[in-house]
């Protein structure tokens, strides 16, 4: 089941986060793609630190990025998520990064997470629920 409600961030490309080729280094996608989970989670008032205090993790258990294009220092880039539900236990995060300027696609994200508690044991009850 896919959630209708896309959400959206934009962000800059610093150039400390480019590597010896003049491009952005392709570790610091998967913190965009973070941060951007975190927005959107926080968008519906899903709070990843709150949720932390309280014993209740959100554990990647599962990350894909395919990279399409490169991002150079100060170009400006849209990040969408969008969750999908993939069992009870499972949600993936489908993400996709946007040159703002060009439109054009540069990489593709799929994170799949699982809501633990305190013992590191799946919860059935998840906070995620909420978004489908």
């Amino acid at each position: 089941m896919t959630n209708t409600k896309k959400f959206s961030l934009t962000m800059e490309a610093r150039d400390h986060e480019c590597d010896i080729q003049g491009v952005v280094n392709n570790a610091h996608y998967q913190h965009y793609f973070e941060h951007a989970r975190h927005r959107f989670l926080l968008n519906h008032k899903i709070d990843f630190a709150e949720l932390a205090k309280q014993g209740i993790n959100l554990m990647v258990s599962k990350i894909e990025i395919e990279y399409k294009a490169s991002l150079k220092a100060h170009d400006q880039f849209q990040i969408t998520v969008e969750p999908e539900k993939v069992t009870r236990l499972k949600v993936c995060f489908l993400q996709k990064i946007y040159n703002t300027q060009t439109q054009e696609l540069m990489a593709i994200a799929k994170t799949t997470v699982v809501t633990v508690g305190k013992d590191n044991k799946p919860l059935r009850n998840s906070p995620l629920e909420g978004l489908f």
